[in-house]
């Protein structure tokens, strides 16, 4: 039992890791939208739509997407993935 919790603990903190820098590059994804460097903008897009999706994907094939203990994991990833498309179909924050 203690090895499926620490092999459960490597996901989580694997997981952790990537949510935090998703994070970081919607945070980058809006400055460069309100800058208005449209290169950066669609780069770092990509990346903050694709990286939830791949994590989503993975949470699903490991069948953690709806237990109780992966929940936050998984609202995480849709949050940041939701937000970077509203914010393009909005095209908020545009240059001034």
């Amino acid at each position: 039992m203690s090895d499926r919790f620490g092999n459960y603990k490597d996901f989580d903190r694997l997981m952790s890791a990537i949510i935090i820098a998703t994070t970081v590059d919607f945070i980058l994804f809006l400055i460069f939208a309100g800058i208005g460097i449209l290169w950066l903008k669609v780069i770092t897009a990509i990346v903050a739509i694709g990286v939830p999706v791949l994590c989503l994907i993975r949470l699903v094939l490991s069948r953690e997407w709806l237990r109780e203990r992966s929940l936050w994991l998984t609202t995480g990833f849709a949050a940041i993935m939701v937000c970077t498309i509203v914010s393009l179909i909005c095209n908020f924050p545009g240059p001034a």
